[in-house]
């Protein structure tokens, strides 16, 4: 799967969550609203008469702070919902047969190499799975542009690599690929859910 059919699932499962979410936060805020409007009716209608000035500007200053808070309790709701999207994204990803990750894998490293040779730092639980992908790219390539699995160090984490060469590293893990989706995403997500 390409990261643009990824990102395209992403938009549309963060879409779809989004609205039940914003419906439901909406809905809840609605009703908490009211029933702090009519309490607060209640609370100053009878010092209406000899402070009616006094009241109204209370009952707009503590209404404007409930609306504030109400917006908040959204927001944060909306973002709740975003990083779970992600989340459940990058577990499905995980949840790949084998095949389809290493051939995923493979499209990955000969993109993020582009034909320089180095080592591939992975997960421990991923490394045989590597190993392979590396064989079948090593078998085309010269020896100087050889990639081989780094066996110093392991990722903390499954889902991607690092691509570590003698000038740099290039970070393509799962975590640090679906960061920055969620980054290029989010001023389009927000104004998505803006509109709902």
């Amino acid at each position: 799967m390409s990261l643009d059919k990824i990102r395209e699932a992403v938009m549309k499962s963060s879409r779809s969550e989004a609205e039940h979410i914003t419906a439901t936060a909406e809905k809840q805020a609605k009703e908490k609203l009211e029933y702090q409007k009519e309490n607060l009716r209640r609370e100053y209608e009878y010092l209406y008469q000899s402070k009616s000035r006094l009241i109204e500007e209370e009952y707009s200053r503590k209404l404007a702070h409930f609306q504030g808070n109400a917006a908040k309790e959204l927001l944060e709701a909306k973002n709740t919902c975003l990083r779970a999207i992600f989340n459940k994204a990058r577990e499905e990803v995980l949840l790949w047969p084998e095949e389809r990750y290493a051939q995923t894998m493979k499209r990955l490293i000969e993109k993020v190499t582009a034909g320089r040779g180095g080592n591939i730092r992975a997960h421990g639980n991923d490394r045989e799975t590597f190993g392979r992908v590396l064989q079948d790219i090593n078998k085309d390539r010269a020896d100087e542009a050889r990639l081989e699995i780094d066996k110093s160090k392991a990722l903390p984490e499954r889902g991607g690599f690092m691509f570590i060469s003698g000038d740099f590293e290039v970070d393509a893990t799962m975590k640090t690929i679906f960061d920055d989706i969620e980054q290029s995403l989010l001023p389009l997500i927000a104004q998505d859910l803006a509109n709902i």
